[in-house]
């Protein structure tokens, strides 16, 4: 049971997300084995750019400085470095609409939904008794609680009528990060 020196690079619209972005691939490459020797036996990150800065040496060969002079604690924070700066999207509107404009007349009907706890529907009818009746043989079955519900239903339209995307800015893009770090293994 030891820890070795570690670096580790990562895009992201900040570091945080940089870093959980690289815990979760080293996650998915080596488990969640505590001693694996990757990123993700790390305790979180701390921003060491502006020492990084100051210091006027390579990546390389702080990553070595901090190693040798038993600057990075063992299991603590991973040490981030923002090698690029994230180019954030400043437009005042971030998202788009696409409408589906809906023609003509709409039909409605009543339906009576049942229900379980936490909202999911599980069975609907046109007919209130019919819908009682469902939710009595499902919670009789699995003992679950459940509940009636009258609702309406759009008939022989659709549903959509719009939908919301992102709009990312012409020069937005995440940044670029190098994370060091003493790893257990």
């Amino acid at each position: 049971m030891g820890a070795s020196l570690i670096e580790e690079r990562g895009r992201g619209a900040s570091m945080r997300e940089a870093y959980n972005n690289a815990v979760e691939n080293a996650t998915y490459e080596h488990g969640n084995d505590p001693y694996n020797g990757t990123i993700n036996t790390t305790n979180g990150v701390v921003d060491g750019t502006k020492e990084f800065r100051a210091s006027g040496k390579s990546l390389d060969d702080y990553a070595y400085y901090l190693y040798e002079n038993r600057k990075l604690q063992k299991w603590g924070p991973a040490l981030g470095i923002c090698v690029t700066e994230p180019i954030v999207n400043t437009n005042k509107i971030k998202t788009q609409v696409a409408t589906t404009p809906q023609k003509g007349t709409r039909t409605w009907k009543t339906i009576y939904q049942v229900k379980v706890y936490n909202g999911d529907v599980i069975a609907s009818s046109e007919f209130q008794i019919d819908a009682i009746k469902k939710a009595r043989e499902y919670t009789e079955r699995t003992k679950e609680a459940t509940s009636v519900h009258i609702s309406k239903q759009l008939i022989g339209s659709k549903t959509l009528v719009s939908e919301i995307t992102y709009k990312k800015a012409d020069k937005e893009c995440p940044g670029f990060y190098h994370f060091i770090a003493l790893a257990a293994e």
